[in-house]
């Protein structure tokens, strides 16, 4: 309740985490007055630079469901997931803000509103596994939405999947364990609409790992109810119809959401990239050898400026999870042994917590099972994302261990068994292990990462405590609150406190861009750096650059007729153009950029562009006019009409 009060308050002062600050740096001078905490984050593009850019570009035009920036037009429900007047806007309520209350409301509900469902998830999971621990499973929520791997790649489509995971699974305790039907029905409902809200995201490197994690607790819960009588199984079903019944709506919704879109998935999967992706069992022994980057939270990226670094190549690929799960492994596996010697019973539940941590091991450290790991679609999961199954299992472990400790305290007291140190032991003996390589790895190999992250002391000591101090009944909380200082710590300053959005339609240049095509409509094109393709975005005209989900049939028709450069554009990626002699070749400086040469004189050019706006000098002024020259703050840009060429 209070994190949604706070959130609420947050969303009417329009205040959320959004780094479209950075733009500030090149049209600004000052202090950025919208600025309240932090700074942004520039590494975020995918947030700042992309999706704030094509949020701003749909408020522009009206919210469609087809945005007509590119030649031919691009959804805007499917892979970029932007606010539109669709039947699918009701199955995404991370964009009612912008939709109900305007662009800068909007925002700061879309930054928050997914937040608040991830620590609401966390927590309910953690009382319904382990009642009577309410601070415990407060302290635990909130280390969640701190973790590095959620705040460097925070979004919806990232957020969803962990939120849904962990509300599934506590709504599966619920449906086995709650006779009212309404009860099962308000969870059945919940779970099946966000479950559709998670699928249309589409970001399968969060949902896959997310969705293994839940179906193994699934498995495990189900199998904890011995359902191996006739009448058993029969019970099972019935406490599981109304879950049955909205994962077959879910599918059915999902099924209707992709027939209706069927050729963007189509246009999606063709491409080179990330449609032929594919990568193999046992990754991490080329990406990350020494495993530094997946177990260094330690040294976590938010008070880096090293990058890169041993860690990873920037902060992002760098944010792991502080893997209390993966500690808390030995000692689970030693309390669902310990059950099998005591009472000749397998405790299914503990079984499949450990069965998911040794499945997502295996996909990183052993090579040579890649069908079996694209039947699972791990394939499709950087390793450096499939940390967040980690996370999605930290509730888990921790209140399965606290669930064990009670239970164990409880038959101590009786004298119906002995005191036994062994499980905390193991864990803690394996947390200490894990933070005394990667500190001898990092001073080391990367000594200058130490010095930027001069806060891991503070980490390492809450690490261990709050491993060490779980096994202990009256120490709980305290081990619960370690993890929390442990997670803000690390990930609290990595994103910024800021009001409202930088709307680079505010500029100088901006305006005038606007006021040109108001004026008289034509097709722009953006030369030189992003900020170009960045202002022709948000500005809502026609235009080749921008961030492409999926290649435009019709948009590259016009730039590339005979398809000899295809192998270059067919890809998600960012289009940006820099002046070059003749018809447009495109080429691949990074895997998610394509750029492509721009003549004015070229035919492409004389056919299809009528305004250029760049932030550099052309080479040649044969076939442009100068029209606009705009100065503010670092930025210089100018905007040529296309004519053609005298003589």
């Amino acid at each position: 309740m209070l994190v949604a009060l706070l959130g609420l308050v947050l969303i009417v002062l329009h205040i959320s985490g959004t780094s479209s600050g950075a733009n500030f740096r090149l049209f600004g001078t000052g202090v950025d007055p919208q600025l309240l905490f932090s700074s942004p984050k520039e590494i975020r593009t995918d947030e700042w630079l992309v999706q704030q850019g094509w949020v701003v570009s749909q408020a522009q035009q009206g919210f469609p469901l087809v945005n007509g920036t590119f030649p031919g037009g691009m959804n805007t429900t499917a892979v970029m997931e932007l606010p539109s007047w669709d039947w699918t806007a009701l199955l995404r309520p991370h964009m009612w803000g912008f939709l109900l209350f305007g662009l800068e409301a909007g925002v700061a509900w879309q930054w928050w509103i997914p937040g608040i469902a991830l620590a609401t998830a966390a927590y309910l999971l953690f009382v319904t596994l382990v009642p009577r621990r309410p601070a415990t499973a407060a302290f635990v929520a909130t280390a969640v939405f701190f973790s590095p791997i959620i705040q460097w790649w925070y979004g919806p489509n990232s957020i969803w999947p962990v939120a849904w995971a962990m509300l599934a699974m506590a709504a599966t305790v619920w449906f086995l364990r709650d006779t009212r039907r309404w009860v099962r029905i308000v969870w059945a409902v919940t779970v099946g609409w966000l479950a559709v809200t998670t699928a249309i995201g589409l970001y399968i490197p969060f949902s896959a790992p997310c969705i293994i994690v839940f179906l193994l607790f699934f498995i495990g819960t189900v199998l904890q109810d011995r359902p191996w009588s006739k009448d058993r199984l029969g019970l099972l079903l019935r406490r599981l119809a109304p879950m049955i019944v909205a994962g077959v709506a879910a599918a059915g919704v999902i099924g209707l959401f992709v027939v209706t879109r069927l050729d963007v998935f189509v246009a999606v999967g063709s491409t080179v990239y990330p449609g032929q992706r594919s990568d193999p069992t046992g990754r991490i022994l080329l990406d990350d050898p020494q495993a530094v980057g997946f177990l260094g939270a330690l040294f976590g990226q938010s008070f880096s400026a090293t990058s890169p670094n041993v860690l990873g190549p920037n902060p992002s690929e760098s944010a792991t999870v502080i893997l209390i799960s993966l500690f808390l492994t030995p000692a689970l596996i030693w309390f669902a042994v310990s059950a099998w010697r005591r009472e000749r019973r397998i405790d299914w539940l503990l079984v499949t917590t450990c069965l998911t941590t040794i499945l997502f091991l295996a996909y990183m450290f052993v090579p040579g099972w890649d069908a079996l790991a694209r039947l699972l679609l791990l394939d499709k999961v950087p390793v450096s994302r499939l940390r967040v199954g980690f996370l999605a299992m930290t509730v888990v472990a921790v209140a399965l261990t606290v669930r064990e400790v009670e239970t164990r305290a409880a038959r101590v007291a009786h004298g119906r068994m002995p005191r036994s140190l062994g499980p905390a032991v193991l864990s803690t003996a394996a947390v200490v292990a894990v933070c005394a390589y990667v500190a001898y790895m990092i001073f080391t190999r990367d000594p200058g990462v130490v010095s930027a992250t001069w806060l891991w002391p503070i980490t390492l000591v809450t690490m261990i405590l709050s491993t060490a101090l779980l096994f202990f009944r009256r120490t709980v909380p305290v081990a619960a609150a370690c993890l929390l200082i442990a997670a803000v710590t690390i990930g609290a300053a990595v994103n910024p406190l800021y009001r409202g959005i930088f709307n680079l339609n505010d500029t100088r240049i901006g305006q005038a861009v606007r006021e040109i095509d108001d004026a008289d409509p034509g097709t722009w094109i953006g030369v030189g750096e992003s900020s170009t393709m960045a202002v022709l975005v948000s500005s809502g005209v026609d235009a080749y650059s921008g961030m492409q989900p999926y290649p435009s049939e019709e948009m590259w028709e016009d730039i590339d007729p005979d398809g000899s450069d295809e192998a270059a554009w067919n890809r998600l990626g960012y289009v940006r153009w820099v002046f070059g002699p003749g018809e447009p070749e495109s080429a691949n400086p990074a895997t998610d950029q394509i750029v492509s040469t721009f003549d004015a004189c070229s035919e492409f050019a004389q056919q299809n562009v009528d305004y250029v706006l760049t932030d550099g000098v052309p080479p040649t002024m044969d076939c442009l006019t100068l029209i606009a020259d705009e100065q503010q703050g670092a930025s210089s840009m100018q905007i040529y009409s296309v004519g053609p060429q005298a003589g």
